[in-house]
């Protein structure tokens, strides 16, 4: 499977789950998401859209893990579809993302937030460099890049730019490690015979190991205008995609009704995030202590090695020494016993020279010499010239 198929594989599935995106984006909803930004002169949403009464419901965005707890509340239109789900930390991603659905009651148009996403490039300290579950980009892009990226995956048509509302020029805003940017695009599609028309907007955030240099947070995102603008060699992007479309005699409409202050994503609940946050303490001070004593056995283990080679190496050297004084010891007796050796000979030389021997009075253990003609009496033995015995 290609990159750009493992990516659809990967929006496909979310989509199979109730849902395909991540958070949407509007300062009306009091968190950092919510209603999508108007850009037209729509005078309400069509009644298949359900927007004639203009009322409202809140839904929840529930947390699986911790009982079904609700986590975040959703406003939508009272006669909207709703489907909601919590997607965890993925590894190229850097925070859990709240994910919903709105669909309208003819089924046609809908507002969604999708799971963040995200990519890295770059040797970035403490990472292991697998790309798994990271998007096919090995560079920075601008949020408006990112756009068209995103209408080429969802197969939605070409993008026309469209300005972000309260940004001057889509600059965004940099920070001591990263650049946080927006973009919004329009694209055509036709679903069936009808003829639909989508709205892409994109929060895109880049951290970085070292600044930017001079640049400014859109040409970074685009890799720099001059040599002294040069995008990081290393980095890593995470993307939030809210996506909105409806039939296109529609979109205007709908597009003012999610426009509608306090429409969309509101803020964590506060019950939840106490929790959440106890329980990440929780997790982190496992995976520390489980470091801690990982660290511990290792070191012991080193230690007992050093002390088992140590040990070894105390024996071989031992043996080496004991060797050695063998030898030595051996080589003295060798010596000794060849001295002894020509010692005798040479007394037992001269006697044989001189007519004597040697004989050893064995009551008073005293030497003296005879001629070799006389036959010693008494308690006599013969011996060596130089007194040692004859075997």
């Amino acid at each position: 499977m290609t990159s750009k198929g493992r990516v659809v594989a990967m929006l496909v599935t979310f989509a199979l789950l109730g849902c395909k995106g991540v958070q949407p984006t509007s300062a009306a909803s009091g968190g950092d998401g919510g209603a999508v930004a108007s850009s037209g002169d729509g005078s309400g949403a069509a009644s298949g859209a359900g927007a004639d009464s203009g009322a409202t419901r809140t839904e929840y965005i529930k947390d699986p893990t911790l009982n079904n707890m609700n986590a975040m509340p959703v406003v939508i239109p009272a006669s909207w579809r709703f489907q909601g789900v919590m997607v965890p930390k993925g590894p190229c991603t850097n925070d859990i993302s709240e994910v919903f659905r709105a669909t309208s009651p003819d089924g046609h148009s809908f507002a969604e937030v999708m799971p963040r996403v995200g990519w890295k490039w770059g040797h970035l300290p403490g990472d292991s460099g697998s790309q798994d579950g990271c998007l096919p980009l090995n560079q920075p892009v601008s949020a408006q890049q990112f756009v068209k990226f995103m209408a080429n995956v969802l197969h939605v048509g070409e993008v026309a730019d469209v300005p972000v509302p309260g940004e001057a020029g889509g600059s965004g805003v940099q920070t001591k490690v990263g650049i946080y940017t927006r973009a919004m695009g329009t694209v055509r599609f036709s679903n069936g015979s009808t003829k639909m028309k989508g709205l892409i907007s994109v929060n895109l955030y880049c951290t970085h190991p070292a600044p930017a240099g001079k640049m400014g947070a859109q040409n970074w995102a685009g890799g720099g205008q001059s040599g002294a603008e040069q995008a990081p060699a290393a980095g890593r992007c995470t993307a939030v995609v809210q996506y909105l479309t409806a039939p296109e005699n529609q979109f205007e409409a709908v597009k003012q009704l999610w426009s509608t202050p306090g429409l969309g994503r509101q803020k964590e609940l506060d019950p939840w995030v106490a929790l959440w946050s106890q329980r990440y303490a929780h997790q982190v001070q496992v995976e520390t202590q489980k470091f801690i004593d990982e660290s511990n056995d290792a070191f012991a283990m080193r230690q007992q090695a050093y002390k088992d080679q140590a040990a070894v190496q105390q024996k071989e050297h031992e043996e080496f020494l004991d060797t050695m004084q063998r030898g030595t010891d051996n080589s003295i007796a060798n010596t000794q016993r060849a001295m002894n050796a020509r010692s005798t000979a040479a007394s037992d030389w001269v006697d044989y020279s001189l007519d004597r021997k040697t004989i050893l009075d064995t009551n008073t253990g005293a030497l003296y010499k005879t001629s070799n003609q006389i036959t010693p009496g008494g308690a006599a033995v013969q011996v060596h010239g130089d007194g040692t015995p004859i075997h």
